[in-house]
């Protein structure tokens, strides 16, 4: 890796090691590309950097955006040679002095070119959309996996053409700002050892969701699932090109063609959303395309449909599956040459309307079925947007329950009740069929009716608690003993002390009460040194927390090196910078005789 300084030129410290090297679109070159890579946690930097040299890349490393903007601007003024610009840049969002997102959209009108890959711990569909927004190639939350983002960093240099600089003449710098970003290292997933997909899950993401999230969309999600809708979005919403929004009843789908909306060019003109399930068909029609006085019996004046009422902004069309098969004939006109007539109209009408439509049904059988015009389908199935259903990404109903009950508190004027770890245990293993909006509810209905303000996991709604054994809903009154029992091995002093994470670097281990987990000993060890007036406990734990890893891999493995680091799910060179860092010795691997 290679820091970057105003009076040394940057040069890959460790080509000669590299088993291969990358060039830009494959070209026959002796010169791997180069990636800046932009970061201001520096052990982040580190793995980032070996894990990209290890690829076959030159990186060069900036703890700030503002030192590669001074670089790319001595570029502009030819103070610098354009050989000097890299072939793809990586950078975080929030960072001291300037933020990413401005550098990227700065780097966007000067080197229109140039690929920039976004990394955010803060991975929420604002700042997906606004990465895409500032010209970004792609944009990775944090966590992800190593591989992913080698891949990432590969498709930027091999699809992109060959950068050029504009002629813009020297520019101010980007917006600042003095925001740090919060990602440490355990924000990148290391490779696994046989895989490389997803290790495992940040749990805790979205924990601190408040109903002021920065999200004014409302779309709330950590999981990977939810992080391709986000991409998705940030793709789609600049362009006008017509969306269709698949998923089961209350995933959102209307939220979603709202925010793309919100975050397009026609965001200041109308967003017109029409059910069609909710119709009777024989106004449908009139409800789309309007009508003329006199029409039918009943139309005493002229009345605009929806398409004239979203002119130039954009008409969401839930539940397309259920529209009559006669009105699809007339929506595909409108969808071919943006021109109708008003029901007993002589004269056509010419609109701008982006049009997304939505789905619960599987429209290729209601085509089979011959319900649903095949030439409609292909009209409206220009890009395809499935929502996951909300049982398939269980880690975002803490952030989603979070937000409903303040939600319903709000709504109800009372103070926001709390969810006991039991009940949200239950309601992640819930099946929930009728998606996010059957969580809303049921987190209104326990606003209401719960009492107390811990909504603890026998106050969950009937249907909850249906199919769940009677030793599951009493799983907390045994948290609750075990944590009463906890507190009296704390007051007599015989569980996790102040002394104990000292015992581990000494390589002693004292064993833990009986049915106590270590998670609740590492908690109970936290709370007595806060109450005892400590700091920054955080900087004692963490090493000490993976001297006691590293040191079991090492015996368990008998020394060998790669062989532990793949138990820990670390690269080799991360072992090794650990090993110096906490300063310990390998067990030596016994020879033969």
């Amino acid at each position: 890796m290679t820091e970057y300084s105003d009076d040394l030129q940057p040069k890959s410290d460790d080509q000669s090691t590299q088993s291969q090297i990358v060039t830009v679109n494959n070209a026959p070159s002796d010169h791997p590309a180069t990636l800046w890579l932009i970061d201001d946690d520096a052990a982040l930097r580190m793995v980032l950097a070996d894990t990209f040299e290890d690829a076959g890349l030159t990186v060069i490393s900036f703890t700030q955006a503002q030192a590669a903007w001074t670089r790319l601007n001595d570029v502009l003024k030819q103070q610098e040679s354009a050989e000097q610009l890299p072939d793809v840049i990586l950078t975080d969002i929030r960072m001291p002095m300037m933020d990413g997102l401005s550098f990227s959209d700065w780097v966007h009108q000067h080197f229109p070119k140039m690929p920039i890959v976004i990394m955010t711990a803060h991975s929420d569909l604002t700042s997906a959309i606004n990465s895409y927004q500032t010209g970004a190639f792609e944009y990775l939350p944090k966590p992800f996996d190593l591989d992913d983002a080698v891949a990432t960093i590969y498709k930027a240099i091999n699809y992109q053409p060959n950068l050029e600089t504009t002629s813009v003449p020297f520019s101010e710098k980007p917006n600042t700002n003095t925001t740090s970003d919060t990602s440490t290292e355990d924000l990148i997933k290391p490779k696994a050892a046989s895989s490389s997909k997803t290790t495992k899950e940040n749990k805790n993401k979205g924990a601190g969701v408040t109903k002021d999230n920065g999200n004014p969309s409302g779309i709330i999600g950590q999981s990977p699932a939810m992080q391709t809708v986000f991409r998705a979005i940030g793709r789609l919403a600049q362009s006008p090109i017509s969306v269709l929004i698949t998923g089961e009843s209350g995933t959102g789908k209307e939220l979603v063609a709202s925010a793309l909306h919100q975050h397009s060019p026609r965001k200041q003109q109308p967003f017109i959303a029409l059910n069609m399930a909710a119709i009777p068909h024989d106004l449908i029609e009139s409800e789309l395309f309007g009508h003329e006085k006199g029409a039918f019996t009943g139309a005493t004046t002229m009345r605009q449909g929806r398409f004239e009422q979203a002119d130039g902004g954009t008409l969401f069309l839930d539940e397309i599956g259920d529209m009559p098969f006669s009105t699809q004939t007339r929506l595909l006109r409108v969808l071919a040459n943006g021109e109708f007539y008003r029901v007993g109209g002589q004269q056509p009408i010419k609109v701008d309307v982006r049009i997304i439509a939505a789905t619960h049904q599987n429209l290729e059988e209601l085509v089979k079925q011959s319900r649903f015009r095949e030439d409609l389908f292909y009209r409206l199935n220009v890009i395809r947007l499935p929502l996951p259903p909300l049982r398939t990404r269980p880690e975002d109903i803490p952030a989603l329950a979070l937000y409903f009950m303040q939600s319903a508190a709000e709504q109800m004027s009372t103070t926001p009740k709390h969810l006991h770890p039991a009940a949200l245990q239950i309601m992640q293993t819930f099946d929930w069929r009728g998606n996010v909006r059957q969580l809303e509810n049921v987190c209104l209905w326990l606003t209401v009716m719960a009492t107390g303000d811990t909504v603890m996991a026998t106050d969950l709604p009937p249907e909850l608690l249906e199919n769940i054994s009677p030793n599951t809903v009493l799983y907390e009154e045994h948290v609750a003993a075990e944590e009463e029992a906890q507190k009296h091995l704390v007051q007599n002093g015989d569980v996790l002390n102040g002394s104990s994470l000292n015992s581990h670097q000494n390589g002693q281990s004292s064993p833990l009460p009986k049915n106590q987990s270590w998670q609740q000993a590492l908690a109970d060890w936290a709370e007595q040194s806060l109450s005892m007036g400590e700091t920054d406990i955080l900087q004692t734990a963490t090493p000490e927390f993976e001297r006691v890893l590293l040191t079991a891999a090492l015996n368990h493995s008998g020394g060998k090196k790669i062989e532990a680091a793949s138990l820990l799910g670390w690269g080799r060179n991360t072992l090794t910078r650990k090993l110096q860092q906490l300063d310990i010795s390998a067990p030596r691997v016994p020879t033969k005789e």
